[in-house]
């Protein structure tokens, strides 16, 4: 947790940090309790004892006139091409090298960290959001637990009314914690019921209202897709409702749609025992909506939100789909299930159908889905599909690469349209043993959505990343959160 103190009288901490940007000139005067330092810092870098390499944090002594500080630097690189990309890295960097030296306050000359290319107020929401975002841990369930880390940072600046970009980007990186959380607990703890619960407990007292469908009602509302997915488990599925209305009654609501399989056997089609572990994050598309929500209701957006969340686990047992067996979805289509690990598409076409009958303006799906979007885009990057939501798309695209997020559209034809209903016994067939299985699967989902437009997010590659970044830790990382707000906003 970080406190940004905003004051323009005399700072007293014994830390002191600044930007340094590879032309010093850049900053003109550096001024510290209206003692100028811009010669020692110079002096400083010209003898590499400190670094304005993009993203360098530098520590060393800064001798004053009556006391002595602690001078952290935060490489800045050119400030002609800072954007917020360099910033997420420099700011990451930042936090968290401030949490590996346990250092507990500090003064901020803000004026220092200066872009050429953003505002200055978009330079404090992303520093909000990396002193949350960057230093994440998640240690629930570990004996020796670290202290919650505290940091207080006194603000120097002559800009006015930074302070709530500051709390704004703080409270997008609490949101995407909050998803990191979800996507983390573990599939015997997290089931279908526990999820809904949590949800709810979360968005207690506040503007979302959560509304829970248990496993009878989904059997008796004709939930055929996401009944059979759930069947097989002791724990039947359920499906969580999100409503949060900050525009005008009259608007037609946003609906966001995530697949919350907490976890994944594959059930009869069952995965290889290496190919099952990490299946505990096959809720993240799930989880990031949660996300999602959770930010749009703190910032307070003025827009109308349906979330949908289609939970279930994927198990098998005497009662468990099987291949071969005919379903029947929430819109009295029939589908012909004939890989029980193609189960994602499955409830996503449930919910996509339920969550089309709010009326809403557009629907935007998020899903670990298949492995071929990974295979076709790498491990970074999400599969983007679009039906009927070309200017949608393209400003979605627009955003993902401002947020330092890989977004690349890929293609729904006649071919996956023809592929889809290739089946002898039913209206729909759930899979295909030909290629392309990306494009097969987002053609199935968005099918249930008729004529709305709609996005279908597959995030099966940069739901998770197996290694450290500035952006955070290994494991969970809220794809797509911070370019959805972006967008929305």
């Amino acid at each position: 947790m970080v406190n940004f103190n905003l004051s323009n009288t005399v700072l007293n901490s014994e830390v002191l940090i600044i930007g340094l940007p590879e032309h010093i000139n850049q900053l003109g005067y550096i001024s510290y309790n209206n003692e100028d330092i811009t010669k020692q810092i110079d002096t400083y870098r010209h003898h590499h004892l400190i670094s304005s390499q993009l993203g360098k944090i530098s520590s060393t002594l800064l001798p004053l006139k009556d006391s002595s500080k602690r001078l952290i630097t935060v490489g800045l690189g050119n400030l002609k091409t800072l954007d917020y990309g360099a910033l997420l890295k420099a700011f990451g960097n930042l936090f968290q090298f401030l949490k590996e030296e346990r250092v507990t306050e500090a003064d901020v000359l803000f004026d220092t960290l200066i872009s050429k290319k953003i505002e200055q107020t978009k330079v404090a929401e992303v520093m909000g959001l990396q002193s949350e975002q960057a230093v994440y841990s998640f240690d629930n369930y570990k004996s020796d637990k670290f202290a919650p880390y505290q940091l207080e940072l006194n603000i120097s600046t002559n800009k006015e009314d930074l302070q709530r970009y500051f709390i704004n980007g703080a409270i997008i990186g609490q949101s995407v914690n909050v998803a990191r959380d979800y996507s983390n607990m573990p599939p015997n703890i997290l089931t279908p019921n526990y999820f809904a619960e949590q949800v709810t407990q979360h968005f207690d007292q506040t503007s979302v209202k959560v509304d829970i469908k248990d496993g009878k009602q989904l059997l008796d509302e004709g939930f055929g897709l996401i009944h059979a997915v759930g069947k097989g488990s002791e724990n039947p599925p359920v499906v969580i409702t999100m409503t949060y209305n900050g525009g005008d009654s009259e608007d037609a609501p946003i609906a966001l749609v995530g697949k919350g399989i907490t976890y994944d056997s594959g059930g009869y089609s069952i995965k290889s025992k290496i190919g099952m572990q990490t299946m505990k994050f096959d809720m993240c598309g799930a989880a990031n909506v949660v996300g999602m929500i959770d930010a749009i209701s703190r910032l307070q957006l003025p827009i109308n939100i349906v979330g949908v969340i289609a939970s279930a686990e994927n198990m098998i047992s005497s009662n468990a789909m099987k291949p071969d067996d005919v379903l029947t979805a929430l819109n009295g289509e029939t589908v012909e299930m004939l890989n029980s690990d193609a189960e994602g598409r499955l409830v996503l076409g449930d919910a996509v159908f339920y969550a089309n009958q709010f009326q809403p303006k557009i629907i935007l799906d998020f899903a670990t889905l298949t492995g071929a979007a990974v295979a076709a885009l790498g491990e970074d990057k999400a599969a983007l599909f679009n039906s009927n939501a070309d200017k949608e798309i393209e400003e979605i695209r627009v955003s993902a690469k401002e947020m330092d997020e890989y977004a690349f559209e890929l293609p729904m034809t006649q071919t996956e349209q023809r592929l889809i209903r290739q089946s002898d016994v039913a209206d729909l067939v759930n899979h295909t043993n030909g290629h392309g299985k990306a494009l097969f699967a987002a053609t199935f989902i968005t099918h249930f959505s008729g004529s709305t437009p709609h996005i279908h997010f597959d995030i099966a590659g940069p739901a998770t990343t197996n290694k450290t970044s500035y952006k955070g830790p290994k494991g969970p990382t809220g794809s797509m959160i911070t370019t959805v707000l972006n967008w929305l906003r």
